[in-house]
Formats: C-alpha cells, structure tokens, sequence
C-alpha cells in the first residue's frame, strides 16, 4: 500500500504544500500556526511539523487527519489507490472494529436511500418536493446532495432496516428504543439531509421541519460515526472548487448552502448550525487561504 502512495500527493489533497528545496511545506493541519512548519519528504515519504512534533508514513497522516484506527486507514488507503488486501491481514480485533464501522456505515446507507426515495418517488414525499421548489432547490442540487423526506410517521425506516440491524441503527442515533421494547424513527416529518465525509460516506443525518414544530433543524446526537464539531457539511462536493479559488465561504445551514450551490458558488460549507469549532478551520486551511 504504501509503495502505491506518493505522501506528497496524498497530502496536498488536504494541505497546500509549497516546494521549498528538497521538501515541501505547508501549514500543519494538526494545530494552529501562522508560519508554516508543516514538512512532507518526497525522498522519505514522510511528514513531520516542527511546531507540535506529529509526524510519520501515509498511515499516520490518515490516521490522525480523518481521526481513524490504523486498520480503518489501511481500508481506506488500499481502496482508494486500488491495492488488494490478503485475506487475514488485519488481526481479529481490528477486524472487528473495522466490520462494526463498516456495518453502521452500511445501515447509514440504507436510510439514506430510503429517505431520498420517497423523497423523489413516493406521493408520501409530496410535501418535502413542494417545499424544496418554493425554495427554489433544483433537481440537479437535489439529487447531488442526495436530499430525501421523513415521512410523519414512527416506524417508517423501522419498516426497512431488518430487525437484526436496528441495534446499528441505534447507535448511528436514527432509532430510538422505546420504553416497552422495540424502535421508533429519530426523523418525522422533516427534510432529511444526508452528512457526508469526504470521501462520500455518510456519517450523520439533519432534518428540517415544514411545519411549526420545535426544533426547526434536528441534527442526528453524537455517535460512534459523526461528531458534530468536526464535521462541514458540503465539504465533500465542494472542496475541489475551495482549493481551486483559494478561498471559503462558511454559512450557518445546510439551506443557507444549497441556495447558494444553485446560484453557481461552490466553494461552501456549513457548520450544522453550530459554532465554528478549531477542527472546522483545521480541515479547511489545507485548502484555502481566505
């Protein structure tokens, strides 16, 4: 894998890197800093910044940037340049640890598609579809961000998930137990908005309400898969046209970026309605200087 991998492309995906001499440089995308002392090795294939001494191969930029075991960051690296794995490389436990990601990932996927259906195809979803168009949301951002509706009622993902994977479906936080034994949907009667990371794996989900109800925007609690302060919503689709520009444009919502989406600006992002945290200007720094 790592003979697969030049460090110096993997990294300048998410750091702008410099060549200085022999080396590169860049701002470290580990801490907060001014000056950069972020270095990248094309001879070593190795990383390592002189301000907070984090440093090593491939796997430990991965590892430390997308906040993952090192088995997650042999997956991910092995799948992303083509690299097929022996079976029984990863020892049973990190195995194990990998297939329960993988399986609430899996599971994340299912509600996705569940919701962006009848979103698109069910007359269950005419309500998200009429508020979408007064808001102006076209078919081609739609189904981009694979929007999707919840319908008002208390088990129409629970329909869908088979009954052995409802417990994965409560830690990803899209059920919740009831006090008699079973499962009810988190999301009713709301737009649903899929979280993505970058590589186009949903984490998390957002809902907007169409009526009055409280809260306007329900965003899916913390769970082993999303962690509300170190995600940017849109970032996946629109980090390309950061880097290109040079420069970000940060909004409050997932509304408040899709309007903007349909009005041609594609360098945006969104806090999920929530303040801007240090890991959010960590993640976009590698990429823009504004």
């Amino acid at each position: 894998v790592k003979r697969a991998i030049d460090i110096v492309e993997l990294i300048g995906q998410s750091v702008q890197l410099k060549r200085t001499g022999h080396n590169y440089l860049g701002l470290c995308p580990f801490h907060q800093e001014k000056d950069p002392s972020f270095t990248v090795s094309p001879s070593k294939q190795m990383f390592h910044c002189y301000g907070c001494r984090k440093g090593g191969d491939v796997f430990a930029f991965w590892m430390e940037y997308h906040k993952v075991s090192f088995p997650e960051a042999l997956r991910d690296l092995a799948e992303r340049y083509h690299v097929p794995l022996p079976k029984g490389s990863l020892a049973a436990e990190d195995k194990e640890k990998w297939s329960e990601r993988a399986s609430l990932l899996k599971v994340n996927e299912i509600a996705c598609e569940h919701y962006h259906r009848l979103l698109t195809e069910s007359a269950k979803g005419k309500p998200g579809r009429t508020y979408l168009e007064g808001r102006g949301i076209t078919q081609e951002v739609l189904s981009s961000f694979r929007l999707g509706y919840a319908p008002d009622e208390w088990d129409s993902l629970c329909k869908v998930i088979t009954k052995g994977d409802l417990g994965k479906a409560q830690d990803t936080r899209l059920v919740i137990p009831k006090k008699n034994g079973g499962f009810y949907d988190r999301f009713r009667a709301r737009i649903i908005f899929p979280i993505f990371d970058l590589r186009g794996r949903i984490l998390g989900f957002g809902g907007r309400v169409l009526g009055d109800s409280s809260p306007k925007y329900l965003n899916t609690p913390e769970s082993p898969l999303f962690h509300k302060g170190r995600v940017l919503y849109g970032l996946h689709a629109s980090y390309e046209a950061i880097r290109k520009s040079g420069r970000a444009v940060i909004v409050e919502g997932y509304m408040d970026l899709l309007a903007l989406r349909r009005h041609g600006f594609q360098e945006v992002v969104a806090t999920l309605g929530t303040a801007m945290t240090r890991e959010h200007v960590r993640l976009l720094k590698g990429y823009a200087r504004e």
